[in-house]
């Protein structure tokens, strides 16, 4: 009778690449459901916070500012609206963050899927009080013909037997707003466009990264890989900047792709939903 062989060497090996081929395959679907998952998570939180900010719209008419991000939670003044005065926000809004006690959030709905706080730049003129900017356009008339000036606002004494007296929407969106551009430098949103369309403001997300995200303890977070040039101009320390970056739609995925995930409706969209647009009358 032969007698029974172990396996060989070779055998051995031959498994042992297969079990390790397996088990790196199993990694990358379960590492590539988790990023997925938490991308799913990033996307509902800022809708979140868009809607939050629309219901903060129709009772103040005006937007919030930003919370500082380098409050640790549980912190006095953690999540709380920062100083402004009748004109708007006082800071130059390094360190903001997402202000969830004057939203009615908990801090968590602040945060992304990676558990990071959520960035918020702000124009400050829409942060003002209505006799100084704000978020109130029921006052503007489609049909006003009023001059299209830079610091326009709806003029209450609106009517239309004298349509001069009226300020036309277009008057009251010029040069208000947060311009967008892509990193190669296309804009996306203008306030200086004809017609206007400038970002309300814009939530950010650091995505996998992280790069430039406040975490829950106060602390800035570094990146996990190379954020670009354009991508840093995101990054929640740096003050009030000129425009922010999203080219999360033609970004090609890499080791130095970008992928932070941003929110940015135009002052009319908010103003819209906020039932405070421009009416006849």
């Amino acid at each position: 009778m032969r007698k029974p062989r172990g396996f060989t060497l070779i055998e051995i090996v031959v498994v042992l690449a297969i079990v390790s081929l397996l088990l790196a395959m199993a990694t990358f679907a379960t590492r590539a459901i988790t990023i997925q998952q938490r991308i799913s998570t990033t996307a509902t939180r800022l809708a979140t916070v868009d809607a939050a900010i629309v219901q903060f719209v129709m009772v103040q008419k005006r937007l919030p500012c930003p919370a500082d991000g380098t409050i640790a939670s549980g912190g006095v003044n953690a999540g709380v609206e920062g100083a402004r005065d009748s004109n708007g926000c006082t800071g130059n809004q390094a360190g903001g963050v997402v202000p969830w006690v004057a939203l009615g959030l908990s801090e968590n709905d602040a945060t992304d899927g990676w558990l990071r706080r959520i960035t918020y730049r702000v124009a400050v003129t829409l942060t003002a009080d209505n006799t100084a900017g704000g978020m109130d356009m029921s006052y503007c008339d489609p049909a006003g013909t009023a001059p299209i000036v830079a610091t326009a606002i709806c003029n209450t004494a609106c009517l239309s037997t004298a349509l001069t007296s009226c300020t036309p929407p277009q008057a009251f969106l010029l040069s208000k707003g947060l311009q967008v551009q892509n990193i190669a430098g296309a804009v996306l949103l203008n306030p200086a466009a004809t017609p206007a369309t400038g970002a309300a403001y814009v939530l950010i997300s650091h995505g996998e990264s992280g790069g430039g995200a406040y975490l829950n303890s106060g602390n800035l977070a570094t990146s996990t890989s190379t954020d670009g040039t354009e991508e840093q101009k995101n990054y929640a320390n740096l003050p009030l900047a000129g425009y922010y970056v999203d080219d999360s739609i033609s970004d090609v995925p890499g080791a130095t792709h970008f992928d932070d995930m941003l929110s940015h409706p135009t002052i009319l969209t908010v103003i819209s939903k906020a039932a405070l647009a421009p009416r006849s009358h």
